[in-house]
């Protein structure tokens, strides 16, 4: 009899961790969900690789977004790309030179910006928040569909850290999820209040 009880006490004791536990994960999911979506503006680094048929190209950076303003990419010591509008103002800085171009005419690095990501959390259907520990880190991954018609982008999981609940890297697949852009994010400051002026090419 004894050791009926002892059995049943167990088996309860463990299914209380174990509805704890996803009780806690679907805390944390939601808490990182509402952080995400109420994302005003913010500043990173980037370390960037794009994959094609021939080759992997590398691109370090600093983004700002800001939800008012657009986006900022300084793009190493190269060139300044803001996103504002329709447009994208682009500033050479090695000879000087500045244009502007339809903002559809980058469909790539305007996908390493996080905000994104934020209107499609509120539109995209199948998104989907999972927990996964890597390297005995944890994170928190969103996962959602791009929309459009190329498939060489096609979906995305963006990988939070859990702990510090702040983007840490972005991979971003075509058709057959074969993984085609890899965003690392780091120094990455919250709703940062951002000078006007870094919207603006001079």
């Amino acid at each position: 009899m004894r050791r009926k009880l002892l059995i049943i006490t167990i088996m309860f004791f463990l299914f209380f961790l174990l509805l704890s536990g996803c009780k806690n994960n679907e805390d944390k999911s939601e808490k990182i969900i509402g952080n995400f979506k109420n994302l005003d503006s913010y500043s990173c680094d980037v370390d960037m690789k794009i994959q094609n048929d021939k080759q992997t190209v590398s691109y370090k950076g600093k983004q700002f977004y800001d939800k008012r303003y657009g986006y900022r990419f300084e793009l190493e010591n190269n060139r300044v790309m803001v996103y504002k509008d329709n447009n994208i103002f682009v500033k050479d800085l090695k000879s000087g030179f500045k244009y502007s171009t339809d903002k559809n005419f980058d469909s790539v690095f305007k996908l390493s910006f996080i905000g994104e990501y934020v209107g499609l959390v509120y539109t995209n259907e199948k998104i989907k928040v999972s927990s996964k520990t890597i390297d005995n880190k944890k994170y928190e991954v969103i996962s959602l569909d791009i929309p459009g018609n190329n498939k060489n982008i096609n979906k995305a999981n963006l990988y939070i850290d859990a702990d510090n609940e702040k983007p840490e890297y972005l991979s971003i697949y075509d058709w057959r999820d074969t993984e085609k852009i890899k965003v690392q994010y780091s120094k990455f400051d919250f709703n940062k209040e951002l000078n006007k002026n870094l919207f603006v090419i001079e």
